[in-house]
């Protein structure tokens, strides 16, 4: 289940909360054909100078090959071999379905068993880098990444509050139990001083293995029962992970270069400083390992990482959220002379291993360039943090109907994947868009115009626990309209039409006032004074009873 898409079912359908996670229909699993090997399948001894490496992190074992094929074999089965329509199954040939909530939680305990050595990343253990895929070298070199952690903080801190909110048990496979089991022991003997960080390391790891043996081919269909007290945040093992998280991060931080520790790294890559041989070759030829320590370093500047370290500031001040947008302003990562921000600062220096991005020169493609979809997830990111003045002071330079198609080179109404960086060594391309793209910006700018229309979550509920209308839109002053309104469509049904005689930022205002109507012919609409619609009249909007609505800004109390 997509953290966004939770998120944006809530912000519509937050009286659904427990349904939709506890009751609705439960969900199968994709039987994949692939695994991840274990540590001592793709650790290996790449050459005669003590060099280990992360290989081959994916196999395709018989074991799930003969399953699928006795699933394709089935006079029922109905799907394409390309494209999937395989389900996971129990011994007895079932399909295995859990509820949501069960699947949230299997979920961030799997991404929390694979933190890195230190508990700062998310490890690269299957052979992929993330976003960056032309990061493709990194999880050799046994690369971890802070923008999955920081989306795996959320996630946990979602799944958490949500069992102590809802307060019911919530059933979890017996496999997933037992790593769970052993993850909150391994986490006792860390927090007790019993252990260190790299022996808490090795053993979830095993623990993972184990479980990953297990579910191979099948789920044994057993479930646990897991209280809200025991897997919660409050006293639960969740709150414990979560916990371990912010010690994680705050490691990670103390590695950035800025003198507040403010700019967080996004990539680090271990060395391998002690190791022993296990006993057989790869298929490579190559001596596999125990790896036995570790020896981390983190690698220049990417602007992935204080962007997704920003949705974890969500209930930090307004200063701290502005301070780590202020030092990201003053990195390296910011083009000075374009005034936009580069995907990454310079890499030189750094070995040709670490992926096809050193490939290029300064300024192009992935190294170094403005990035357009990463500078997009940025300013969206500055909207959410609430920091309006910084953010429409940077969308007017940084998104694309606001450039000069001179300098752009192309079209206003079409994003790019890249824009030349003024680290680029010809100079008469700086600032030009290359490559037309209309999936990734696109998709940010669309998560921009939402919450610049109608606020973050348009339905919450009020301390009784009924459904209520709320919009808080973002807009700027200089967005009004000379008739002093701005209208939009709600839901995809209802026009919405904002006034504001002041033509003042929406964020120093108040609406004073809603009118809904049924249309042309209603001579009776319905007017809510203050800044709330209540229900019954919030479940009227989100039923689409009305066609349009009329949102008129005052002064702010």
């Amino acid at each position: 289940p997509s953290p966004c898409l939770i998120h944006n079912f809530l912000a519509v359908y937050p009286d659904k909360k427990a349904q939709m996670l506890y009751d609705a229909p439960p969900i199968p699993f994709f039987f994949s054909p692939g695994r991840v090997a274990n540590r001592e399948d793709k650790n290996m001894l790449a050459d005669n100078q003590g060099n280990v490496r992360q290989y081959d992190a994916v196999t395709s074992p018989s074991t799930k090959h003969d399953m699928l094929d006795e699933m394709y074999g089935e006079t029922d089965y109905v799907g394409n071999k390309q494209a999937g329509a395989m389900w996971q199954r129990t011994p007895d040939k079932k399909v295995f379905k859990v509820p949501v909530i069960s699947k949230v939680v299997l979920l961030v305990v799997n991404k929390f068993a694979i933190l890195d050595p230190l508990g700062m990343g998310v490890e690269m253990e299957a052979g992929k880098p993330g976003w960056n895929d032309a990061m493709n070298g990194l999880p050799g070199l046994f690369g971890s990444e802070m923008p999955s952690a920081y989306e795996l903080h959320e996630l946990l801190d979602f799944a958490a509050t949500t069992v102590d909110e809802v307060g019911r048990e919530v059933a979890l496979p017996e496999e997933l139990s037992e790593l769970l089991e052993a993850i909150d022991a391994e986490l006792s003997k860390l927090e007790e001083g019993d252990s260190t960080d790299f022996d808490y390391w090795d053993a979830v790891h095993t623990a993972l293995e184990t479980y990953r043996d297990a579910t191979e081919v099948f789920f044994s269909g057993k479930m646990v029962d897991w209280s809200a007290e025991k897997l919660g945040k409050a006293t639960g093992i969740l709150g414990r992970m979560h916990k371990r998280m912010d010690q994680g991060i705050a490691r990670a931080l103390s590695y950035a270069p800025d003198k507040g520790h403010k700019v967080s790294p996004t990539y680090f890559r271990y060395t391998v400083t002690t190791y022993e041989l296990v006993g057989y070759n790869t298929a490579r030829g190559l001596p596999t390992v125990r790896v036995k320590g570790f020896e981390p370093e983190a690698l220049p500047l990417f602007l992935e990482g204080p962007t997704r370290h920003l949705k974890t500031l969500k209930h930090a001040p307004l200063d701290a959220k502005r301070a780590v947008y202020t030092a990201v302003k003053n990195s390296t990562l910011h083009d000075n002379k374009l005034d936009m921000y580069k995907v990454s600062e310079s890499l030189k220096g750094q070995p040709f291993e670490v992926g096809r991005m050193m490939a290029f020169d300064s300024g192009w493609l992935e190294n170094e360039s403005v990035w357009m979809h990463m500078s997009y997830k940025f300013y969206l990111e500055l909207l959410r943090a609430g920091l309006y003045e910084e953010y429409f002071d940077e969308i007017r330079k940084g998104v694309v109907c606001f450039m000069d198609p001179e300098l752009f080179g192309r079209s206003p109404l079409e994003a790019a994947s890249f824009i030349v960086s003024s680290a680029f060594p010809e100079e008469s391309q700086h600032g030009s868009g290359y490559l037309p793209r209309l999936s990734g910006t696109t998709a940010e700018f669309l998560s921009m115009w939402n919450h610049m229309m109608m606020g973050e979550a348009p339905f919450t509920l009020d301390h009784g626990g009924k459904l209520q209308l709320e919009l808080k839109p973002v807009i700027s002053e200089w967005m009004w309209k000379e008739d002093s309104t701005l209208s939009f469509k709600f839901l995809g049904s209802i026009d919405v039409v904002y006034v504001n005689e002041a033509k003042s930022n929406s964020w120093e205002s108040d609406i004073v006032s809603y009118e809904l109507s049924k249309g042309p012919g209603d001579k009776a609409p319905v007017r809510i004074d203050g800044s709330v619609v209540p229900s019954p009249s919030a479940g009227d909007v989100r039923a689409l009873k009305y066609k349009t609505m009329t949102v008129t800004f005052g002064k702010k109390v």
